[in-house]
């Protein structure tokens, strides 16, 4: 398993990297660390968490405004996030793909990798992440130069700076795991 090329960031946690497979492996689960809320799962595969298993979240959106979908004015559009675990090496590393739809129109994904490595009786959580902007037309050419400038400046900038103040290192989600798993 290769991690996704991107912003590592990492965080400590006073869990068993089995214990942090499990919760991360729990697809299900993953709306509890996710940066958009209100999401239910509304399909998953089987156990145990393998290369393929999925899990697809949906959350419903009420606009004042009416809308245009399918041939039909309403006023409620949804939002599905669809999971595909793409790497899996048990208590040690967990890769996949999170695709966004918007009403039924890809609006990006992002590619997540998570490595666990043991220190002390505690996990080491490293979770390397990249998202994808699926934008038609014109608006693709501008998406591929904003990610490379963003890529350059992650490369430059932020590297130098998550070496420069440790309390960066990690981030909201990564922070959601922690407490999660501490709590237990």
């Amino acid at each position: 398993m290769k991690p996704v090329s991107g912003i590592q960031r990492w965080v400590l946690i006073n869990a068993s990297p089995e214990a942090v497979f499990a919760y991360l492996s729990d697809l299900p689960r993953h709306g509890e660390w996710d940066a958009h809320t209100g999401f239910g799962v509304v399909r998953t595969s089987d156990e145990p968490v393998a290369e393929g298993s999925f899990c697809e979240r949906e959350r419903f959106e009420t606009f004042q405004a009416p809308i245009l979908r399918g041939g039909a004015v309403t006023h409620q559009v949804s939002w599905v996030k669809s999971l595909t675990v793409t790497g899996c090496d048990p208590n040690r590393g967990l890769d996949f793909e999170t695709k966004n739809l918007y009403n039924g129109l890809s609006i990006g994904s992002e590619t997540v990798s998570f490595r666990l490595f043991p220190e002390g009786a505690g996990t080491v959580l490293v979770m390397t992440s990249k998202r994808s902007a699926h934008m038609p037309g014109p608006f693709y050419v501008i998406m591929l130069v904003t990610e490379f400038v963003q890529d350059l400046a992650s490369r430059l900038f932020i590297g130098w700076l998550l070496r420069a103040f440790p309390g960066l290192r990690s981030n909201a989600q990564l922070s959601r795991i922690k407490t999660e798993m501490e709590r237990r």
